[in-house]
């Protein structure tokens, strides 16, 4: 299952048209929350839907993120220590329909032991690779896989200090 996951992810971001370095689209401040250290900045991608998300990385068919016109969202990945972390960012119209999203994706994409009440999770994944998901207000802050847990709780704090200070 994880394999035939893979194989799609990449068929996907092979296939599908992606911005160039210096080309990336422009919308609100939501860029802003990234943080600019180990950034490789030729991956950032503004999303408008989960289709874009799934081309590169994919997570599900249906919009389990609840992407919207309402809604801004950025991917990108960095460079840590040991390898890559994914970074995922989602602003939404308010704080609720935020923290609605938080609940139902970390029931979802998370273990047993998640609880939508607290506003930071992170994980250990079953690939062994770590994932973190963070509620800052509006915004939603998804590390989908770093290769250890420093990095991925790393990630995760600097953009929440970031989506904070912003929204």
């Amino acid at each position: 299952m994880r394999k035939t996951i893979l194989l799609l992810t990449i068929a996907a971001v092979l296939l599908s048209p992606t911005a160039g370095p210096g080309q990336v689209p422009e919308r609100g401040r939501l860029r802003d929350v990234l943080p600019a250290e180990d950034l490789d900045k030729s991956s950032v991608v503004v999303l408008r839907d989960q289709a874009a998300l799934n081309a590169h990385y994919y997570l599900a068919d249906e919009t389990v993120l609840g992407f919207s016109k309402k809604t801004e969202a950025v991917f990108a990945r960095y460079r840590t220590g040991p390898g890559v972390a994914l970074l995922l960012v989602v602003a939404y119209p308010s704080d609720e329909e935020a923290r609605r999203v938080y609940e139902r994706f970390g029931r979802d994409f998370f273990s047993k032991k998640f609880d939508g009440k607290n506003p930071r999770t992170l994980e250990k994944l079953e690939t062994g690779d770590y994932a973190a998901a963070v509620l800052a207000r509006s915004v939603l802050v998804v590390v989908l896989e770093a290769p250890d847990r420093k990095s991925c709780d790393d990630l995760a704090r600097r953009a929440e200090e970031r989506a904070l200070a912003l929204f």
